[in-house]
């Protein structure tokens, strides 16, 4: 009785995460966030996708084809080469909500985020969604070799694709929150992956975000996990970078951010 007890009290997010390689070998639908180049995605019967590797997987620069990457907005360079491997429009697809960005970002006592509106959290978002697929991308091709995505894949991905200093940042984060998680095992029926991992960002989110992108064909859990610690610290990296510069104008100590700002403090840190 006591087990059924807690079999029933498991949350949704703990249902959503597969317990050891998940489930992408069975996941059949397409999806619009899709890392791969090809339009033409034709689904199998149950049990698989038809995969299509990404230019940069072909290429013989592997790591730094994918961080050169031309982005999606680029459409002048794009129609003048056929060749370039087009980034995913991920405005509405991210695996994370407005409102959990200005959470994360609240998290850090020492950030000043209540003049943050929501044009300078939506154009925070976009910004950071560049360095998600660039990240999955690289995962995805270190994925190929074994057909599994696991935490070693995106912690090297993550050191391939963001700056010295970023990454180590988010894979302390990374390592803290899968040591959190790691910890508290007593109570895991009753609460949730990310309130055990110590994150406002949704695992489950990120878990089903990186099955329907395909990044590998199993993903394990503490992929997802480092995935989301690194997506929520790299928020707070790039908005404490934004406060910290001196195109971002103050009124008596507090920043007043524009998206003009934003976008010029970002373009003039060589890290960002």
């Amino acid at each position: 009785m006591a087990g059924k007890g807690k079999t029933a009290a498991r949350t949704l997010e703990d249902l959503t995460l597969d317990s050891g390689y998940g489930g992408a070998a069975d996941s059949f639908r397409s999806s619009s966030v899709s890392l791969c180049c090809s339009d033409t995605h034709l689904s199998y019967a149950h049990g698989g996708n038809c995969w299509h590797l990404t230019e940069s997987m072909h290429s013989r620069h592997n790591s730094l084809d994918t961080v050169n990457t031309v982005l999606a907005e680029d459409t002048e360079i794009l129609e003048c080469s056929g060749q370039c491997a087009k980034l995913p429009e991920l405005e509405e697809d991210v695996p994370w909500s407005l409102g959990e960005v200005e959470g994360a970002l609240r998290k850090d006592e020492d950030l000043c985020v209540g003049n943050a509106s929501r044009e300078i959290l939506a154009k925070l978002s976009a910004l950071v969604s560049r360095a998600l697929v660039r990240v999955a991308r690289e995962a995805q091709r270190l994925s190929l070799r074994y057909a599994r995505c696991t935490k070693h894949e995106i912690q090297s991905a993550i050191k391939m694709v963001l700056s010295w200093t970023i990454s180590v940042n988010c894979i302390t984060a990374a390592l803290s929150a899968l040591s959190l998680y790691n910890m508290n095992t007593g109570d895991k029926f009753s609460r949730g992956k990310s309130a055990r991992c110590g994150l406002v960002f949704s695992v489950g989110k990120f878990f089903r975000w990186m099955v329907d992108s395909r990044v590998a064909l199993r993903i394990h859990e503490h992929a997802a996990i480092y995935l989301s610690a690194c997506m929520e610290s790299l928020f707070r990296e790039v908005f404490s970078r934004v406060q910290r510069s001196a195109l971002v104008e103050k009124e008596n100590g507090v920043p007043k951010f524009s998206v003009e700002s934003l976008e010029q403090a970002i373009n003039n840190d060589s890290e960002l």
